[in-house]
């Protein structure tokens, strides 16, 4: 019982790091490779480096797909960079020692940073609005779902308040809210309370409406109001 106990746990561990090195890979296009090793070569005072870069395209093409199959750490990048640095080594005969080095460092540098940037997108991508719609009825509902609905037909200040937060691009002072719906700074508050209070229970929605201290209010981003 115990060396199958011991076997199924090994098992599981390797599954884990199978998922966690294929979730922290990112794909660079040959054009972004090219960039990169471009501006190494360009900060180290190297004048040729497109001439340099179209006689070693081969070169570029296997530190490309390297660099695709591995983490997203600095020190991979470093490691695949190096790897090209060594085989460009006659081409970049001149340089110094310490400036094969650098070159080696400032591509692993610009790999990592364009890591960051392709996972701050799948990030943007990931996040996804939740569409609701406004009837001329006053009616606020899910798009996908017209069955959770709150009917504001009877608080015309409140579906006035939506409105305007719909067409801001950011917070809105609370009195210069309170003066476009046309009520008071505390109306505004506790529409604001009342509004999330409602939409949470009938539509199943969790804060609508944010503020912040010295800001005002504002529509939360993960909701998307469609007037009708």
């Amino acid at each position: 019982m115990k060396m199958k106990k011991a076997s199924k746990t090994t098992k599981y561990k390797f599954n884990i790091k199978k998922i966690v090195s294929k979730s922290m890979t990112y794909r660079f296009s040959l054009g972004i490779v090219k960039d990169v090793v471009k501006n190494a070569l360009e900060n180290s005072g190297i004048k040729n480096s497109d001439d340099i870069i179209k006689r070693h395209e081969d070169e570029i093409v296997e530190l490309k797909d390297r660099l695709n199959k591995t983490d997203t750490k600095f020190e991979s990048y470093k490691k695949e960079t190096n790897k090209t640095i060594a085989e460009l080594k006659d081409e970049l005969g001149k340089v110094s020692k310490q400036n094969l080095t650098q070159i080696g460092r400032e591509m692993a540098i610009g790999f990592y940073e364009q890591s960051q940037k392709i996972r701050s997108k799948q990030k943007e991508k990931k996040t996804k609005e939740t569409l609701l719609c406004l009837s001329s009825d006053g009616d606020l509902y899910l798009a996908s779902n017209q069955q959770k609905c709150y009917p504001m037909s009877k608080e015309k200040m409140r579906e006035k308040l939506i409105k305007v937060l719909c067409s801001a691009k950011g917070y809105i002072k609370t009195a210069e809210l309170a003066e476009m719906v046309g009520t008071t700074n505390q109306a505004i508050r506790n529409s604001k309370l009342e509004i999330n209070n409602k939409s949470k229970n009938r539509i199943g929605i969790d804060k609508l409406i944010i503020g912040r201290d010295g800001n005002g209010y504002r529509l939360n981003p993960e909701y998307k109001i469609k007037i009708l």
